[in-house]
């Protein structure tokens, strides 16, 4: 049969009426509702019986009165969301139907004169909704080759996704084109064949549609429009996002495998779990913090740190790995590396194998795999632990002799004052911190590279990895004790709010500074090393920012709780819990100062190293800007080709190296934002095929802003937000007015790479966050400034 093609430049100069009335003449998959459409003006002039006698043509009990204005929609700009539509409307209720057109005409006005072109539509209303949403054919901010839907399926409505209002507004599914036949799910199949085919009828691979899907899995067509961003998007960009994707595809299925010297079949790649890279250096880092990051921290330290614990490691193993440039752990080796290193063989591959089948079936749990998937330290709940987090997978016998393993390994971590206690880190990191007391980073060259990075190493990310395990360790143990009803959750708040870490006594030397108690010389010679990006060349150090002056609020420090004490039945509760447990002498005081330290050590311990990796990266930009190069080009040049090119000595050899490793790994860095992996791979098909990602926002544009923020309520509609960063908590269109104030950017907590503010910020070239998700827009809503990175995928408060 032959299909019948719509003209493209008809189709984009059709207004959103035409365009659905020509296609509902042609047999598609999609059903096009009942409609109708008048002139805007007509209605005006001839009130409203005017539409009355083709109110008949539509049966539901339900309408729906959508805009159709003139410059709605064209070739160059989307005004998605620009004007009202009233959905859910009686069709017999005469004058609900009055004044949704009103509405509809009202919101025409406001923006500008009604003119003899502007519409409004007169629809069906789908009813039983299973799925609403939004697909554009490209991704709308780089046109790299993925369906993007942007949907929602649990609350019935057909707006939620375009108004970017709720919390289901914020689920996508990123299905590369070519590998659609991989889809499971019947509801996305048929949802994609009628795109495919809508495709064909309009002659083009680059749409805009809106869509609902109802119980029976009928698809909906409500509106299409062609996407209009393509003049932003990298050239060639479809086969180059092909062709690394097919290296993907070959590294995943690699490292599925089963491998020698570990345990575990098989493996699932995180990029939250254990040392949760996306945190600490974004979805998509450049070359230098990646690259940094792997060799302070996940090709040898983390491992080292966990062997001088008395943990199981795996030889010669490096955690992390790059695919396309975005970080992943290897959880089988984490899960190998929490174990104790007298755990049988035959027990340990049994653990590992449940735990990554555990993560597996529960992906939510992917940022706290070390509570919640697997046991990695002995603590008072250690019995209902077992029997939630390994149930039948181990025999009676072999759960006893797991458990003894761990209480024999923590209690020598607790007690012991050999190389992986507590005591001994501190001590290391103690050493470093004497080194950047004599350290002047201005008299020194490349060349002093190579002894900073051991130095950091040696004396403090494998003790700062120690520090850290034991905070993991004394959290654990505080929270069994509440699982044992022998202290309530509030009283861990108060134990914790008891801890005075450099963390606080930064908010309580910001306090001095903002009082004149401080002066400004003495507060950077402690505190300005700091960077929201601590791996982040590009962001600035806290002596770098000529407004440093931070606004701070007394109440956030500690230093005024109320000191927390075990009462005395508490106190005899956790002696006999300790004395059973072969704890020995070691009282409830002991462990109260235990997980104090521990707590307080890990703060320490990352202030400190922060500081040799911050020396690092200015030792970096300042060496580089004599080369010629500017911050953002060694940003791209990966650390151990510095270290190689430190060797030369003719700088003009050295300078061509550079710019030539910088041009090539931006290149790859374009294309490593514009890839789509799931924040958790659990198999080949992931590659591909990129399922809903909880909380994790959808970053438009490829830009970086740090700049005060300002959180908006609905009820404000007057601030002066010209050079702020805008927090907001749903991607209403009702907040358009901000786009008039000249905002650095955008932040919400609601909306989806679809909503009417993704559309906005791509064409007006504004960074934003849609969709952050509940604990970071809380985060945020609490801080002065942030530093926003929509290349690599990072938002830093700035505190």
């Amino acid at each position: 049969m032959k299909v019948k093609v719509m003209d493209f430049d008809s189709f984009n100069s059709e207004s959103k009426f035409k365009t659905l009335d020509n296609l509902s003449r042609i047999k598609l998959k999609f059903k096009i509702p009942t409609m109708f459409a008048f002139y805007a003006q007509d209605y005006i002039n001839n009130s409203f019986k005017f539409v009355m006698n083709d109110l008949s043509k539509i049966k539901s009990n339900k309408i729906v009165i959508r805009s159709s204005a003139s410059d709605e929609d064209s070739d160059f700009s989307s005004a998605a969301g620009e004007y009202d539509s009233v959905l859910n409307i009686p069709s017999d209720d005469l004058d609900k139907i009055d004044a949704a057109i009103n509405t509809v005409i009202n919101s025409y006005s406001k923006k500008r004169a009604i003119v003899p072109q502007d519409e409004i539509i007169i629809q069906e209303m789908v009813q039983n909704t299973s799925m609403s949403g939004v697909i554009f054919t490209h991704d709308l901010n780089t046109g790299a080759p993925y369906y993007v839907i942007n949907y929602d399926d649990q609350s019935g409505s057909t707006d939620t996704v375009t108004s970017g209002n709720g919390e289901y507004a914020n689920r996508t599914l990123y299905i590369h084109r070519n590998s659609s036949k991989q889809l499971k799910s019947k509801r996305f199949i048929k949802l994609i064949e009628a795109v495919k085919e809508l495709e064909v009828h309009l002659n083009s691979q680059f749409l805009d549609i809106e869509f609902a899907l109802d119980k029976d899995l009928i698809p909906h067509l409500l509106q299409v429009r062609a996407i209009t961003t393509q003049s932003n998007w990298l050239p060639n960009i479809a086969k180059r996002v092909d062709e690394a994707l097919e290296n993907v595809f070959s590294l995943v299925t690699q490292r599925l495998k089963k491998v020698d010297g570990i345990y575990g079949k098989t493996t699932v790649l995180g990029q939250m779990p254990d040392w949760n890279p996306v945190e600490m250096i974004g979805r998509a880092p450049r070359s230098l913090a990646a690259s940094l990051y792997q060799t302070l921290i996940t090709d040898d330290a983390w491992r080292i740190a966990r062997e001088m614990m008395g943990y199981s490691t795996p030889k010669n193993q490096a955690l992390m790995i790059m695919l396309a440039g975005q970080p992943f752990i290897d959880t089988r080796l984490s899960f190998h590396s929490f174990l104790p290193n007298n755990v049988p063989k035959d027990i340990a591959e049994k653990l590992v194998n449940h735990w990554i089948e555990r993560l597996k079936e529960f992906p939510e749990l992917h940022d706290k795999v070390e509570f919640e998937v697997a046991i990695t330290t002995y603590s008072f709940d250690i019995d209902d632990k077992i029997h939630q987090l390994i149930g039948d997978v181990l025999t009676d016998e072999e759960k006893n002799i797991f458990k003894s393993a761990h209480l024999e390994h923590t209690i020598k971590l607790i007690k012991g004052n050999k190389v992986g206690s507590l005591s001994h880190a501190l001590k290391k990191i103690n050493f470093l911190n004497d080194k950047h007391n004599n350290e002047d980073i201005n008299q020194k060259s490349l060349l002093s590279l190579p002894m900073m990075i051991k130095d950091c190493i040696d004396l403090g990310t494998v003790f700062f990895s120690i520090l850290a395990r034991h905070g993991f360790i004394a959290k654990t143990i505080l929270i069994s004790l509440k699982e044992k009803d022998i202290i309530t959750q509030d009283e861990i708040d108060k134990i914790l709010s008891n801890v005075h870490t450099v963390a606080s006594e930064l908010v309580d030397d910001m306090s001095a500074l903002h009082l004149g108690v401080l002066s400004i010389q003495d507060f950077m010679m402690r505190y300005g090393h700091l960077r929201p990006g601590t791996y982040d060349i590009m962001s600035h150090r806290y002596d770098q920012m000529k407004d440093f002056m931070p606004a701070t609020n007394k109440s956030q420090t500690n230093l005024d709780s109320e000191v927390f004490e075990f009462s005395k039945k508490q106190l005899s509760l956790i002696n006999k819990l300790l004395e059973k447990n072969g704890f020995g002498s070691f009282g409830a005081k002991d462990l109260l100062d235990y997980i104090y330290d521990s707590t307080s050590g890990r703060e320490y311990g990352k202030f400190i190293f922060t500081r040799s990796v911050s020396n690092m990266l200015e030792l970096i930009a300042n060496c580089s800007m004599k080369l010629g190069l500017s911050r953002e080009e060694v940003s791209h040049v990966p650390i151990n080709t510095l270290l190689e090119v430190s060797k030369y000595n003719d700088q003009n050899i050295i300078t061509k190296k550079l710019k030539e490793i910088s041009s090539f790994e931006e290149a790859k860095h374009e294309i490593s934002i514009a890839i789509r992996l799931p924040q958790l791979l659990v198999n080949k098909a992931g590659v591909y095929i990129v399922p809903f990602q909880v909380s994790y926002p959808n970053f438009i544009t490829n830009k970086k802003v740090r700049a005060t923020c300002a959180l908006l309520r609905a009820d404000i509609n007057n601030a002066k937000l010209s050079g702020k960063i805008i927090i907001i908590e749903g991607a209403d269109p009702g907040f358009d007015w901000i786009f008039s104030q000249n905002i650095s950017g955008l932040i919400t907590k609601y909306g989806g790479a679809n909503s009417h503010m993704a559309i906005r910020c791509a064409e007006f070239g504004i960074p934003a966050a849609i969709g952050c998700g509940e604990l970071l827009f809380e985060q945020l809503t609490k801080t002065n400034q942030v530093y926003l990175d929509c290349a690599t995928g990072t938002i830093n408060p700035v505190h």
